[in-house]
């Protein structure tokens, strides 16, 4: 048996969960590395984009601070104010981007940025924009009031953004692309240390798990194909088997249906010689009848007569089953008159409906019908036999009506009606409903069964339809005569 289920299985399992879990993290590390080294770049560059225009603007206010000095037209010392100041504006806000201290309308901040370098130290970078932004913002107003700037302080500041704040600047953007590039390197490493672990984690699974459940799927196809060919050669003594049998079944069915035909042949041609007895037994009854009995003997010759009669319909049954078997029944079509056998069958059932206190009515009729005369009369014959048979009380009603370019021969009952189970049973050989009042001397079940093979013969349809409590209704559709 393939071992599915077992220690081992689970054991590898969970082991293949395990490495898929570390090679879903080493992913996951390696994409973080990535996005943080994306990061990295970008903030460089925006450090770098920042620091070199503030670098830029820092001489620019150096330029205009020469050209206030040596403007002697108010208007211009305005415009040149005006500039100055926009100036002074940028490179103040990009100053606050660098050292983290930026406003939510001036973009990001780029901090953290280097502490000793903007506050601490001998020269305090915020210290020194400071100083300087105050100097322009003096210088500023002065112009807007149409003044000249203060020749020293316009020399200082001159001096101070071409010398060491430039210097300074220049200093911080060093330190910001060292610190940058450090940190780039860093984040390169770790991610080389993820993919190193990633791809040691692929080679311990192929040598832990992999290997190990490859040979574990080359036993189970192993194992499979060798569970193949058992079932192979199972099937194989299997079929040879059934074939045997089946030879066995057909060659016994053959001399069943033999046995069967050579049976129903022999009572078919035996008929007359086995109505011989019951023929003489019936003369002799007759004998006996013109004969003065006493009452007690008179019972008896009643009986009698009752015994013979159940003998000659037990062996006329058995004698119609057998020739239908047989094959040698042939119909021959006539057209013939309904009217003539539906009083010769009411005339015929009359006593005996009588005796059980029931009514038994033919309603007459004119129809003329193609059929053979003698096939038909033992279908009506066995319906209405049937039906007094079994009905308790109401009576049995004999008709006909035409539907579907046929006439249908209706008996009706008023009995205790056929269960669903039953209704196609009880056209099978010697099949009784098993029911208490029954009497068990009346038949042997072979009435419907003569009734629908002399149907299917004449190729007449025969219908049933009951109501458990309230009667049956069977229908032979006969075709009509012209």
């Amino acid at each position: 048996m393939i071992p599915m289920g077992t220690t081992a299985t689970r054991w590898m399992t969970l082991r293949y969960a395990l490495a898929l879990t570390l090679i879903a993290l080493g992913t996951l590390a390696g994409f973080i590395m990535t996005e943080r080294v994306i990061g990295q770049h970008e903030r460089m560059l925006e450090i770098v984009n920042v620091s070199g225009r503030q670098r830029m603007l820092s001489q620019r206010t150096a330029l205009l601070v020469e050209q206030l000095k040596t403007a002697t037209d108010p208007t211009t010392r305005v415009d040149l104010s005006r500039r100055l100041e926009s100036t002074t504006d940028l490179f103040e806000a990009a100053h606050r981007r660098l050292n983290g201290r930026a406003r939510p309308d001036e973009g990001a901040p780029l901090a953290p940025p280097p502490q000793d370098l903007f506050r601490d130290g001998p020269d305090p970078l915020d210290v020194m924009v400071a100083e300087h932004v105050a100097a322009l913002r003096r210088v500023i107003a002065a112009a807007a009031a149409g003044q000249p700037p203060d020749p020293a302080e316009a020399d200082h500041i001159t001096a101070q953004a071409l010398g060491p704040l430039l210097d300074r600047l220049e200093e911080m953007v060093a330190l910001y692309q060292e610190e940058g590039e450090a940190g780039f390197h860093t984040l390169h490493r770790l991610g080389l240390a993820a993919l190193l672990v990633t791809l040691l984690i692929l080679v311990a699974e192929a040598l832990a798990i992999f290997r190990p459940m490859t040979r574990q799927v080359r036993r189970q196809f192993t194992e499979i194909l060798r569970m193949a060919e058992t079932i192979e050669r199972a099937n194989a003594t299997l079929e040879q088997q059934v074939r045997e049998r089946t030879a066995e079944l057909h060659a016994a069915k053959t001399v069943a249906e033999q046995a069967h035909r050579a049976k129903s042949r022999f009572l078919a041609h035996a008929s007359h010689d086995l109505q011989q007895p019951l023929q003489a037994i019936g003369m002799f009854t007759g004998m006996l009848e013109r004969q003065p009995q006493s009452g007690k003997a008179a019972v008896l010759l009643s009986d009698l007569k009752a015994a013979q009669r159940s003998m000659r319909d037990l062996l006329t049954a058995i004698l119609d089953i057998s020739k239908l078997e047989s094959g040698v029944v042939t119909p021959k079509p006539a057209e013939m008159l309904l009217s003539p056998l539906f009083a010769q069958l009411e005339a015929e059932f009359a006593g005996q409906a009588e005796a059980k206190g029931l009514r038994l009515r033919a309603v007459p009729t004119n129809a003329v019908v193609r059929s053979d005369p003698a096939l038909l009369e033992r279908i009506v014959r066995n319906l209405i036999a049937n039906a007094i048979r079994y009905t308790e009380t109401g009576g049995v009603l004999v008709g006909c009506r035409t539907r579907g370019g046929r006439l249908w021969i209706e008996v009706h009952d008023t009995g205790r009606g056929i269960a669903e189970p039953d209704r196609r049973r009880i056209f099978e050989e010697f099949v009784q409903l098993d029911r208490p009042d029954r009497d068990r001397s009346e038949g042997i079940g072979l009435g419907l069964a003569i009734v629908d093979r002399l149907a299917r013969l004449l190729d007449h349809p025969l219908t049933l339809r009951s109501t458990e409590g309230r009667g049956t209704v069977f229908a032979v559709g006969v075709p009509l005569a012209g």
